[in-house]
């Protein structure tokens, strides 16, 4: 009977250090953008299976999955509303950080702490990523992006290569609406993102444009190089785009690409993996397309928004900090740039394993006549939401390029009345 007492006492105080060592797994919540057709897909789940591993017992990855960047950022927008942040968040971008610093963690002592980790973040991703002397984000790419310009279609049109003037730009434009061919893809919901590239690369060209391009949250867009580029971008709408454009969503834009619809899209080389993918593009389409700088040598060469942490205990910090570190390391970081096409923050990150058009686009980056950042990174939130409702009343001629100005100058004057 003792012999049988002992051995239940030992089986209950093996189940009982069991329970106390899983329930000491303390539980990272993420909501995740990069889900289904994303190109960065792949790259979290390999990433999370390996995060999963190597804290097997001491963390818990808990991830809701929420696809579509306007669905993820409203999904942010609510928990915040509610004082419910998840333990840490990646908006693919855009800038929260103004909206939500009072409920995001100060990252500063933390890698203060940590000075290995610290030196591998780029200036401009520190710069982008503070406010006020604290740092809200930690960075796992920066944003080097031209646009792509499919070469079969300009061939058909006559077109030698990209216009070095937004003249020049316009002229073939033109050249290939006559050979039948829709010129550029566009759209206007959730915050018109290639249409939005195109506007700020128009107003990027000169040195006035340049440092608007570069200021942190402004607050007027009644300037001559903004109105003149929200004109151009009326012009585009009214004749050189596709029907589906006026409400589309990125995702419409990039199919009407895909399928040789049009024949140029702005956007970044994370989405040169998609060229490749015979599921969104047809086979030998990436030999096809070629990138370009926007005219006037004007490229998005810039910091961008990263991983924020939303926990709040100091157990949940911890965690939280171990999850963005691992996805913010070397490793991640050269495994996106191999996977995705995503140019890593971290200058000393490198591979031999990309795609051509990733490395013509970070020489482009390099060789730049002008570099700016791109709206998402430094306007107000607000801003780039009234972005989506008025470029539909822009596109129909139903406003003026002044009434667009004007309205974004309205939007972002409640961030300071």
């Amino acid at each position: 009977m003792k012999k049988v007492l002992s051995l239940i006492l030992a089986v209950v105080i093996c189940l009982g250090m069991t329970g106390a060592a899983l329930a000491e797994a303390v539980e990272i919540s993420f909501p995740n953008m990069w889900v289904g057709v994303n190109g960065a897909t792949g790259w979290f789940n390999e990433l999370k299976g390996e995060f999963d591993k190597l804290y097997e017992g001491k963390y818990k990855l808990v991830v809701e999955e929420i696809p579509g960047d306007q669905a993820y950022v409203d999904k942010i927008k609510v928990l915040y509303s509610s004082d419910s942040l998840p333990s840490a968040f990646n908006c693919g971008g855009y800038n929260l950080i103004d909206l939500m610093r009072d409920k995001l963690t100060d990252l500063t002592p933390y890698l203060d702490a940590d000075p290995e980790w610290k030196a591998g973040i780029s200036e401009v991703g520190l710069n982008v990523n503070s406010r006020d002397g604290k740092l809200y984000g930690i960075p796992q790419s920066k944003q080097v992006i031209g646009y792509f310009y499919n070469k079969a279609l300009f061939e058909k049109a006559g077109i030698s290569g990209p216009a070095a003037t937004w003249d020049e730009f316009f002229a073939q434009c033109e050249q290939l609406k006559a050979a039948g061919i829709t010129p550029v893809s566009m759209d206007t919901a959730d915050s018109g993102w290639v249409t939005s590239l195109m506007l700020g690369a128009m107003i990027g060209t000169s040195d006035a444009g340049e440092a608007f391009m570069n200021t942190l949250q402004p607050t007027d867009y009644n300037t001559p190089e903004f109105i003149e580029a929200a004109g151009n971008i009326q012009k585009l709408f009214m004749n050189y785009t596709t029907s589906d454009a006026v409400g589309g969503k990125y995702e419409h834009a990039a199919a009407n690409f895909y399928a040789g619809k049009t024949a140029m899209i702005a956007n970044g080389p994370w989405m040169i993996s998609s060229f490749y993918d015979a599921s969104m593009a047809p086979e030998g389409f990436a030999d096809q397309v070629g990138v370009a700088a926007y005219p006037g040598n004007v490229m998005y060469n810039s910091g961008k928004i990263g991983f924020n942490v939303g926990a709040k205990s100091p157990e949940g910090i911890e965690a939280a900090l171990a999850f963005v570190k691992f996805f913010t390391s070397p490793h991640a970081q050269q495994r996106a740039l191999e996977m995705t096409g995503e140019i890593p923050d971290n200058p000393a990150v490198v591979s031999d394993e990309v795609y051509p058009l990733v490395n013509e686009t970070i020489k482009l980056g390099a060789n730049a006549g002008r570099s700016i950042n791109d709206f998402q990174s430094l306007w107000f939130a607000n801003v780039v939401d009234e972005v989506s409702v008025q470029y539909p009343m822009l596109a129909q001629n139903a406003i003026t390029p002044e009434e667009f100005a004007q309205a974004l100058t309205a939007a972002a004057q409640k961030n300071v009345d």
